[in-house]
């Protein structure tokens, strides 16, 4: 064979190869390529799966919480409202009691009122009684005084009659005994010379005598 030929065959050869080596390594780029963009795209893919699952768990679970939060507040609302209607309840009855005591007092003042005009009553009734009592003892006393005075008055006046009537009785009995006495004048009696009383008894019969002869006082009229 020819050089040339030779030559251009192993240059067509060589060409060829080269071709056939550079399209085999494009094709090997363009799969390589290819597998890289597709991982590229399933990592993309999985990230973008992963954000929306993180993003649905975050959703959820935020929905969760705001669920939670809405129940909590809820019962929270619904302890309030219990809370409120037991206050209320209780507000209402405690009305209803002190509406009662205040039934109950008023009733009870009503009747104190009603026992404190009789009492005030009853007491003027005893204190009108009372007076009258009072004013019918003092009239009594007084009557009484009165008719003790009276009999007292009439004792002294008595007295003073029966002593009056006494005294000149008594004085008439002494004028009676002195004007007796004026008429008979005592005599002396002979002692013996040697009797010792004898000096003394005859001066007492003398003054005797002397005093017979004074006339009495007048008798003192009765009342």
């Amino acid at each position: 064979m020819k050089k040339p030929v030779v030559i251009f065959l192993l240059v067509f050869l060589g060409g060829s190869a080269a071709f056939l080596g550079y399209r085999a390594y494009e094709a090997e780029s363009t799969r390589a390529l290819a597998e890289q963009r597709t991982e590229a795209d399933r990592a993309a893919a999985e990230a973008r799966r992963a954000e929306l699952e993180r993003q649905a768990q975050a959703e959820a679970e935020a929905h969760r919480l705001a669920d939670l939060k809405a129940r909590q507040e809820l019962a929270d609302e619904e302890k309030k409202v219990a809370a409120l209607r037991t206050e209320q309840a209780a507000a209402e009855a405690a009305r209803h009691a002190a509406e009662e005591e205040a039934a109950r007092l008023n009733q009870e003042k009503e009747r104190l009122a009603r026992e404190r005009d009789a009492a005030e009553g009853e007491a003027r009734r005893l204190a009108g009684l009372r007076e009258q009592e009072a004013a019918a003892a003092e009239r009594a006393r007084l009557l009484a005084l009165d008719k003790l005075e009276q009999t007292e008055k009439e004792k002294r006046d008595l007295a003073d009659r029966e002593a009056a009537r006494l005294a000149a009785l008594k004085r008439q009995q002494e004028i009676e005994a002195a004007a007796a006495r004026h008429r008979e004048y005592l005599t002396r009696s002979i002692y013996p010379n040697d009797y010792k009383r004898r000096e003394h008894y005859y001066m007492q019969v003398d003054l005797f005598n002397a005093a017979q002869d004074v006339p009495p006082p007048p008798p003192v009229p009765m009342k």
